[in-house]
């Protein structure tokens, strides 16, 4: 459907009345009539994208009323908003009309330099081909409805005949593509060689058309094959590729007389192909087979020949997901084997592979037998079980095609034949290709020096490659090893095969054995493909899959190079976690670690890199599917979030304030301040991983360090903070000490500063080391009595006479030690907190010291609109009348560049 909503205003001075036609008929739904200033909103189910439609609007009402009217053919976009003076003039409906039609249209388009009365017309495209894309794709319902889209790239000066100025007809013309056109600049960065409908004296180039589907994704498949008719002559015909959408006869391989041709000579029923394959005499490797099902009505054989060996190789790869089947030259090079065995020793490989087929239930093997077979599974799934650490043989994981084992007949060296270590089951109806023991042998004959190669890539080499991936723990037990060899199983891609599309859903997680992908994400506005990361050897991607399980990728990831991965599924990777006896968050370890330093959390930024593995270990990992609440307002704040991957909304009073996306984080206030209830309700508004620490991990990271946890304490509380994070900060102190000498009341500080001095003094002398430490001891705790304890001293502290006394008792009975002050220390540090620390929050001093420690502050207008106060986190977020979030201004966007290290830690993002 067109998409979404259509939302019209009247911002005339008149009545306006609208309808759209279709076939010569009004659409009911479609009318509608606006006073001034009057506003309407319909679903738009009744426009189809492509189609035709005329809209009439009818401005003012008896004598005085006027109409406009527009043919259009409906865009398909998102909710989109029309005042009714845009409609009059019809440009802003021309506009999403035209970039509906060049996404629809370009793809058809094929640019050659082309040839006519010994005249070379360079870039051009030809006026009936193009028509006949249009119709045969079903994009248009004829010609005459082809001719006319085709004709509003015309009208707007994107398509121009290449002589003299005319419309495009159902003719042999030639148009030229306006490349400066502001519509076309970015569209024309998508142009790409386009092998398959090349002729031999030419060399084409084609739109690429962008999609996240595969069938769409081969429209406009199309070029020259010969097909060997059934007297044995050769007879060139165009070839297409039809979608199911673009035909009645679901996905078929039509042919052609000529491009132009609208009825096809014949066609290939896709969903009954069961075997694509070279053609086994093929000369130059440029002539392929396609093998139909029994029970297909027509021909059993087709033999089709390319122009070239590129060309051939091309039409393959397209029809080969076709076949229900797959020849045994398909299983191995789709196999890890690919990577060993080239050419004719993977021939010769294929050839010497016997079919065997399994019914769902039967037992392949089972563990303990002799392993004297070498196994590839070509169709169906097959169960592994293996032996756990009471003894027990237990499902482990599930393969599917192209999966083997029974590799170790080639990787033992001393004669000896190894034995199955685990046990095989089919899952369902299965087909086998086997290599018995006596076809090894004749094939390791003639081809020796494929031992060391498969032992590197079946053995060694994957050893060391999982060593290298940082996902795994360095810890794990070679019997750990060894079931994680066994759960994985091989992927091999050639270039520019995608191994998943954006949005596809996830299951596996993936490790680059060899070779290299980038990972791209398209841009519908600039219509360029963004590469956002290349992943090579040793890498690995993927993993939230295994935590989140069906979570749509976010990326479509494409192979570069031949490339080979090692793929784990989410099933086999849980059931190895229980078997291995890992913890999930030991697994994750790494991510967690790779989050703290790509999202720059700014109260973690003084953490020494070799201390943040250590963080990492404080964490834990959680997931939350869409729609669970994270925490709800009052609840009790223990946990601190960072948010890994997926959305979370923030509630207040039942309205959403805030989104916070990948990187951001709440609830830090949770980690310094005491008893502090929630604020807000946080849910997942999408399946979220996130990283959560507690308030007691927090602390115990920070024992040994509590200078650098008061300066976390003070940047997240801010003015909520507590007095121990004022005093262990260096500037913190000396600031408070400030203020105190204006309050006359600096003694306290100064009699807190000694005591400690004097307990780390006494802590650290040694009687068997220094036989005058007690003696020291004694003497500076007197010193400390008569400066700060005893009755009218210089410096008399303000703690009660008790304890005054029992001080003084100690110290003058010769028993001093490193505990004698720590009550009165304790005492002193709960007057100043009780008297001193909230006149300090409101002087110079303190506010010096959150402009030092980069403290955040709530701005009026959020308070005033929902958002409360946490602590001394700072809310930046506009908020609209319904407590919505909005783009700040160009002036608000200036302030928050300025502050943009506190901006990512909000009141709101506490919850």
């Amino acid at each position: 459907k067109m998409g979404g909503n259509i939302s019209v205003e009247n911002n005339a001075d008149e009545v306006v009345s609208l309808e759209v036609h279709a076939d010569g008929k009004v659409i009911e739904e479609s009318k509608d009539r606006l006073e001034p200033g009057d506003k309407a909103r319909k679903e738009a189910t009744w426009l189809t994208p492509g189609k035709g439609y005329t809209l009439i609007v009818k401005l003012g009402e008896g004598t005085n009323e006027s109409e406009a009217s527009q043919y259009f053919f409906a865009p398909e976009v998102d909710d989109v908003s029309f005042k009714v003076t845009d409609l009059l003039d019809m440009k802003q409906l021309r506009l999403l009309e035209i970039e509906h039609l060049l996404d629809e249209i370009l793809p058809g388009v094929r640019i050659e330099d082309r040839v006519f009365h010994a005249k070379t017309y360079p870039r051009c495209f030809v006026a009936n081909e193009l028509v006949t894309y249009l119709v045969v794709h079903r994009l248009a319902e004829d010609v005459d409805e082809a001719v006319k889209k085709c004709n509003v790239l015309v009208d707007c000066h994107i398509f121009e005949h290449v002589v003299e100025k005319q419309p495009i007809d159902n003719r042999y013309l030639f148009f030229r593509i306006r490349e400066n056109h502001k519509l076309m600049e970015s569209r024309m960065k998508s142009l790409e060689a386009d092998q398959l409908s090349n002729n031999t004296r030419t060399s084409g180039m084609r739109f690429r058309s962008y999609t996240a589907d595969r069938n769409a994704s081969i429209k406009g498949l199309e070029g020259w094959l010969e097909k060997k008719s059934k007297i044995g002559l050769w007879q060139k015909r165009y070839f297409r590729v039809l979608m199911g959408a673009e035909s009645k006869l679901g996905n078929h391989l039509a042919y052609f007389e000529s491009t132009t041709a609208i009825a096809p000579k014949g066609i290939i029923p896709c969903t009954e192909i069961d075997l694509v394959d070279i053609y086994e005499h093929s000369k130059n490797s440029r002539t392929f087979t396609l093998t139909m099902v029994d029970s297909h009505t027509g021909k059993k054989d087709y033999l089709l020949r390319a122009p070239n060996a590129d060309i051939c190789a091309s039409w393959l790869g397209a029809l080969k997901p076709f076949a229900r089947s797959l020849s045994a030259v398909d299983v191995v090079s789709r196999s890890a084997l690919v990577f060993v065995l080239k050419d004719e020793v993977l021939r010769n490989f294929a050839k010497l592979l016997t079919l065997k087929t399994f019914k769902k239930g039967d037992w392949i093997c089972r563990l303990g037998d002799r392993a004297d077979d070498f196994w590839l599974l070509r169709e169906g799934s097959i169960a592994i079980y293996i032996r756990t650490r009471d003894g027990q043989e237990k499902f482990y994981c599930k393969q599917k095609p192209i999966c083997f084992f029974g590799e170790s007949v080639f990787l033992n060296q001393d004669g000896k034949i190894p034995v199955r270590k685990a046990s095989c089951k089919a899952m369902e109806d299965c087909a086998m290709l086997v290599m018995s023991k006596k076809s090894r042998e004749l094939f390791l004959k003639d081809h020796k020096g494929v031992i060391g190669q498969l032992h590197l890539l079946l053995e060694s080499g994957i050893s060391r490659v999982i060593g290298q991936v940082p996902f795994f723990p360095p810890s794990l037990k070679p019997a750990d090893l060894q079931k994680l060899k066994l759960g994985l199983h091989y992927r091999s891609l050639v270039p520019n095969q995608v191994l998943f599309y954006e949005g596809d859903r996830g299951h596996d997680f993936y490790i680059v054995y060899a070779g290299e992908l980038k990972i791209v994400h398209y841009d519908s506005k600039s219509n360029e493909e963004i590469v956002l990361k290349t992943v090579g050897k040793s890498e690995c991607f993927g993993e939230i899959a295994l935590l989140l399980s069906g979570i749509p990728r976010t990326a479509t990831v494409i192979a570069t190079q031949p490339t080979l991965l090692l793929v784990l599924h989410e099933e086999t990777f849980k059931a190895f976690l229980k078997m291995a006896q890992l913890d999930i968050n030991i697994v994750m370890r790494k991510r967690i670690v790779n989050t703290f330093k790509q999202y720059h959390i700014p109260f973690f930024q003084a953490i020494p890199e070799e201390r943040v593995q250590n963080l990492a270990e404080e964490c834990q990992v959680e997931t939350f599917h869409k729609g669970e609440s994270i925490f709800e307002e009052g609840d009790d704040g223990d946990n601190f979030y960072i948010i890994s991957f997926g959305e979370v909304a923030v509630h207040v009073g039942g309205n959403i304030i805030a989104k916070l996306g990948q990187g951001k984080y709440f609830g830090e206030i949770a980690l310094v301040v005491e008893d502090t209830p929630r604020t807000a309700s946080c849910k997942a508004t999408k399946d979220t991983v996130l990283l959560s620490m507690s308030k007691t991990s927090f602390r115990g990271f920070f024992a040994d360090r509590p200078e650098a946890l008061a300066d976390v304490e003070l940047k997240i509380a801010g003015r909520k903070c507590q007095i121990r994070s004022i005093m262990y900060h260096p500037k913190g102190v000396e600031l408070f000490t400030s203020f105190l000498k204006k309050q006359y009341a600096e003694e306290s500080m100064e009699f807190w500063h000694d005591v400690r001095a004097y307990r780390k003094v006494a802590i650290s002398l040694n009687p068997e080391e220094d036989p005058e430490s007690d003696k020291k001891i004694q003497e500076k705790a007197e010193s400390l009595v008569e400066r700060y304890i005893r009755e009218g001293s210089d410096r008399q502290v303000n703690i009660s006479s008790d304890m005054s006394r029992d001080i003084i008792a100690e110290v003058e009975a010769g028993e001093a030690n490193a505990g004698t002050f720590v009550n009165s220390e304790k005492e002193v540090i709960t007057l100043l907190s009780r008297d001193k620390l909230s006149l300090f929050k409101q002087s110079p001093e303190f506010k010096d010291l959150m402009a030092i420690v980069g403290g955040y502050e709530v701005n009026a207008s959020t308070k005033a609109k929902g958002g409360r106060k946490r602590g001394g986190s700072r809310i930046d977020i506009e908020l609209d009348a319904t407590c919505r979030p909005v783009s700040p201004s160009a002036k608000s966007k200036s302030k928050l560049k300025q502050q943009e290290g506190d901006r990512s830690s909000s009141s709101l993002k506490q919850g």
